[in-house]
């Protein structure tokens, strides 16, 4: 891992991290993003305007390799994380567990991670790969490093309540319309993964669906959708070298 300090260009680190007030990261292949314009605007929106040259300076350091960079404000100061990142995964598996929510901020990437480790710690199970955030009516809202859909024959369900506004479910979502699919929100609840497909989403892994959902003894193992193939390319042939837009000024 490589990390550096934004001091009007990016300086090496060595010291160790601390809380973060915002934080947003992507998968960054050989160069390419998918959607990274998003990402950084999803990030200003919480953090304020990106400086001058910040994104110009930052693509550089990513130029090789498989990536997962984050970018994150701290007490005032922007870091940046360079990290490898993991294969893809083609499957999920997902842990399902009624306990309080642990979010403080849900609509706010980075200030709840350490409240999410405590989570998985607690309540994961051995052999999945993350845990639901469920409400107090046991629907599910999210997982702690994801977002949910499911499909309901040729209607894409996205979870009723606060969640993350994701930008890969946004990626979803908006080709959904295009295509003139119908896009609801729906009360998720863990028993009807039985009998619709459901999709982890996040930008690290693209579209991910769920194998296996655990719920205390029991195993659901949700249907795959007739068109995943297509979907999952249509994602990883999203990645580019140049972006649409950069925020800041």
């Amino acid at each position: 891992m490589r990390k550096y300090a934004w001091h009007g260009s990016f300086v090496p680190r060595d010291f160790p991290d601390g809380p973060l007030d915002v934080a947003d990261s992507w998968r960054h292949s050989s160069g390419r993003t998918n959607g990274l314009n998003l990402h950084l605007e999803r990030f200003s929106r919480a953090a304020g305007p990106l400086p001058a040259g910040f994104v110009e300076k930052l693509m550089p350091l990513l130029s090789e390799g498989e990536l997962f960079p984050r970018i994150a404000l701290s007490q005032g100061l922007l870091l940046l994380d360079v990290r490898s990142a993991p294969p893809p995964r083609p499957t999920t598996a997902l842990t399902f567990a009624q306990a309080p929510d642990p979010r403080t901020q849900p609509e706010v990437k980075g200030p709840d991670f350490a409240a999410f480790r405590a989570h998985r710690s607690r309540y994961q199970l051995a052999g999945t790969d993350d845990t639901v955030i469920a409400d107090k009516h046991g629907a599910m809202l999210e997982t702690t490093t994801g977002a949910l859909v499911m499909w309901d024959g040729d209607t894409l369900c996205v979870p009723e309540g606060v969640w993350l506004p994701s930008v890969t479910l946004h990626q979803v979502a908006a080709r959904a319309a295009q295509l003139g699919v119908s896009v609801k929100r729906r009360r998720l609840k863990p028993e009807l993964a039985a009998e619709h497909p459901l999709w982890f989403l996040n930008s690290l892994h693209g579209i991910s669906p769920v194998s296996e959902l655990h719920v205390g003894d029991t195993v659901i193992t949700p249907p795959v959708h007739p068109s995943f193939d297509e979907w999952r390319d249509w994602w990883w042939g999203g990645f580019c070298r140049e972006l649409k837009h950069t925020t800041g000024n």
